[in-house]
């Protein structure tokens, strides 16, 4: 298992590599106090170093009322061992998402959950033929929240 893990780890990470686009949607379900839905299109510029790339997303968020917003996220993926890490970098700091692990030869989940207050982030990572799929639920007391990205 550990060599197909170490494969799955350097396909993941080769593709992350070559990422220039992506597109986003936010959704909610039942029970969700929030209004985060929406979609956005948008380009990825890519800083390299070691084991480290920095995704700085720029788009326009359109949200299901037709309102648009500027959408900018800067991420920070590092590869370690056994895993993928995804930061958000936020004011500087960095806060931890999710370590991602592969479970299958396309396909990655969460090594445990994010808890930020009362909210559970969970995440999968799936590759497809030309497209990363990077999927993330947030539960919580007022969330019942899916985000969905795709990066190509």
């Amino acid at each position: 298992m550990a060599d197909n893990q170490n494969k799955a780890l350097a396909q993941l990470w080769q593709r992350l590599g070559k990422v220039t686009e992506f597109s986003f949607t936010a959704s909610n379900g039942p029970g969700s106090a929030t209004d985060w839905r929406g979609h956005a299109r948008g380009s990825v510029t890519l800083e390299a170093e070691d084991s480290q790339l920095i995704f700085a997303e720029s788009a326009h968020f359109t949200h299901s009322d037709g309102r648009e917003v500027d959408m900018q996220n800067h991420y920070r993926w590092t590869l370690l061992q056994d895993s993928v890490r995804l930061e958000h970098l936020r004011r500087e700091e960095p806060v931890l998402l999710f370590e991602l692990q592969p479970v299958t030869a396309h396909g990655f989940r969460q090594v445990a959950p994010h808890i930020c207050g009362k909210d559970k982030y969970t995440a999968e990572l799936l590759l497809h033929g030309n497209e990363i799929e990077l999927i993330w639920q947030i539960h919580g007391p007022r969330k019942n929240e899916r985000l969905h990205y795709h990066y190509w």
